[in-house]
Order: structure tokens, then sequence, then C-alpha cells
């Protein structure tokens, strides 16, 4: 059996446990050797990733993510290419969807010649690490009170990928965080800084973050936003 095939037969079990949790909608990419499961849960989705070793069946890693419907649709005005998961992604999981042991216990089931129990095993893993991770924020205020208001600034960037500081004052903004204006007036130094040393280099995101913090204050998203229900 190919590789290809091999992975389809991985996946096609996978998504039937999946589909028992709530997961309805799935994608392969078969260039990345990986896998797709999104749950839809209002305007959160939850999404699980998979990716196989471009030789055989063992897993690599897999890792769970949150997207916020409501966080894209303002992103989507300043980076009008979401196609990056990087940007898609609001919230990925900081502990990377586990150790890489956990992973090398998965494929030693793999030795025995029983799907079965390998398959077993990953599921044991996502119930393990993923769903008590998409289970801790269901809710756009969660990730707002126990993220942005518990974790160190400098920290934010382990759980919010691609532009993550656009990512927390959205959030910021939109659950009326007391820590806004802190928060954006610094970064709004920290760019000027930027564009003072290397002008030719920063000076158009920065007037891209300008505009960006303009478009908060002004209410101006609340016109995208508002079939949202964000509590």
């Amino acid at each position: 059996m190919s590789i290809l095939n091999q992975h389809k037969k991985i996946f096609s079990l996978v998504q039937v446990e999946l589909e028992k949790l709530g997961f309805s909608e799935f994608e392969h990419d078969l260039v990345f050797y990986s896998f797709y499961a999104k749950k839809n849960e209002g305007f959160l989705f939850y999404l699980i990733s998979f990716h196989l070793s471009t030789k055989d069946i063992t897993l690599n890693y897999v890792r769970g993510y949150i997207m916020v419907n409501p966080v894209n649709k303002i992103l989507k005005q300043f980076i009008p290419d979401l196609s990056d998961n990087n940007e898609l992604i609001t919230l990925k999981n900081h502990i990377n969807g586990g150790k890489q042991e956990d992973f090398k216990k998965i494929n030693e089931h793999l030795k025995t010649k029983n799907t079965g129990d390998y398959i077993t095993a990953i599921m044991e893993h996502i119930k393990k690490v993923d769903l008590p991770f998409f289970n801790k924020y269901p809710t756009l205020e969660t990730i707002n009170e126990e993220i942005i208001n518990k974790v160190p600034e400098e920290d934010y960037f382990e759980w919010f990928p691609g532009v993550a500081i656009f990512k927390v004052l959205i959030i910021m903004k939109l659950r009326d965080n007391s820590k806004y204006e802190e928060y954006k007036n610094k970064r709004v130094k920290v760019y000027l800084s930027f564009v003072e040393k290397q002008p030719a280099l920063y000076q158009d995101d920065y007037i891209t973050f300008l505009s960006f913090l303009d478009y908060l204050d002004s209410g101006s998203y609340l016109k995208i936003i508002e079939k949202d229900n964000l509590d």
C-alpha cells in the first residue's frame, strides 16, 4: 500500500472517532501529509491538526488550535489574505500539543501491527491534551480573563501566533479590557522606536498599525461583527 493510501486509512479511522466528539469538518492536505478536523462552537472553531511522517504512518504531532470568527473578521480588514494558518488561528495550545515523548509512546503501538491500538492511543492523547484545552476556553471572555489578564505580556506570543499584538488588542477591545489603553500605548512606542531606527523597513507597518488602532477606537469594527454573539 502506498504512503498516501496508508495515510488516508489512518485519517479516515481518526475521523470516525472525532465525529463522535462533534467534529464535522475535515480536510486532507496531501502535500504536507496533514489532516485537519474542525468543530464549530458558535463563533469559535476548534481545530485539531495532525501530521504524519513522509515515510510511513508515524505520527509527528497533533496540535489543538482555536479560531475566533469576530477576531478574524476584524483582522481581514488589515490582512486581506488570512489563508496562512498562523493568522487564521487566534489561540494555540502553548504546550504545543504535548511533549515529543508522548508521540513516541503513541508510535510504539505501531510495532504491534494493531492499527486499532494506534488509533486508540492517538484519541487518548487528544482527550488528555487537546480537549481540555478547548474546554478551558469556551468563550472569548475566558481567553480574555485566563490568558490576557493572567499571562505575562512577554509570553503572549506563545499563545497568539502570527500578528499576536493585533489579536490581543482586538480581544481586549471586544471584552472592554481595562488594560487596553496601557497595552496599546506600549505597543505604539515600540513600533515608533523601530521606525526611528529603520524607517524604510518599518514605516509602512507603523502606518498600518495606527490605522488598525483608529479602526478599533472609532468603533468601526462593530459593523462587521454585529451578528456575532460575544457572550
